[in-house]
């Protein structure tokens, strides 16, 4: 009688493992930047869910270590339905990665990967022009912030550019496009951003109007009038009383 206990138990958890499987509607979420996202999985015990039996996770993968992330929370409310909702609020570039839904139902469990991934589109392209001193150029400046890298181009400009990137706080592109060149009386000028990754393109024009100047600003010349007038006086100061010592070396009697 045991050992049919035993065997009809055996099958019965047999059956419950070879049953229970994790699907994922959908393998790739995209995401926009400060953005809010639920990754879904579901799975399937093959009868009525027993929810004291259900042990469900998000873990991110990173270079072949699995982490568990704070910021993911669990929908509970979905899991009866068979249903795991695991929620991220406020996507970061570091958000972005693979993960692996991990879920446990009872001695069977299954698992299977979803991709996030991170965009910023380079929405607002700041742009300036100044004329250069001492010369006949003028200097075009676009910048903008976004994730992925993007590509800057000037369109029918065979000028070279000068375009250098850091990376905010947040982990987005700041990318700075620098260009130096003759200017063309009642000519505009473009700037495109280039999202190869997201396939997505920014334009910005310029329009060269009243230009400023390099400017110094005045705070940078008090630091360097300030040193050198007091360099000045100092010099001053020990001159007389150089010429003060010697004339008292080489005319005493005028010292008196």
């Amino acid at each position: 009688m045991f050992l049919l206990l035993i065997l009809s138990l055996g099958m019965k958890l047999h059956h419950t493992a070879a049953l229970f499987t994790v699907t994922v509607p959908k393998e790739t979420y995209m995401v926009d930047h400060g953005s809010n996202v639920t990754l879904e999985c579901d799975f399937d015990t093959g009868g009525h869910v027993e929810l004291r039996d259900l042990k469900a996770n998000l873990q991110k993968v990173e270079n072949n270590t699995i982490l568990l992330s704070e910021k993911v929370t669990l929908l509970e409310e979905q899991l009866p339905l068979g249903k795991a909702l695991f929620h991220i609020p406020q996507v970061h570039v570091r958000d972005a990665g693979q993960y692996r839904c991990f879920i446990i139902y009872g001695t069977a469990w299954d698992y299977k990967y979803l991709t996030l991934k991170v965009k910023a589109s380079y929405k607002k392209i700041k742009t300036h022009n100044l004329k250069v001193p001492g010369t006949d150029e003028i200097e075009l400046t676009c910048q903008g912030e976004g994730y992925p890298l993007a590509e800057v181009s000037w369109p029918n400009i065979s000028v070279p550019a000068n375009t250098s990137y850091t990376k905010t706080s947040e982990g987005l592109y700041q990318v700075t496009s620098v260009l130096r060149l003759k200017p063309h009386p009642g000519r505009n000028f473009s700037c495109v951003f280039w999202n190869a990754n997201m396939k997505e393109f920014t334009l910005a024009i310029i329009v060269p109007g009243d230009m400023e100047t390099h400017k110094t600003p005045a705070s940078s010349l008090l630091r360097v009038f300030i040193p050198s007038f007091i360099i000045a006086l100092m010099f001053i100061a020990t001159m007389i009383l150089l010429r003060k010592q010697l004339c008292q070396k080489f005319y005493p009697g005028k010292g008196k």
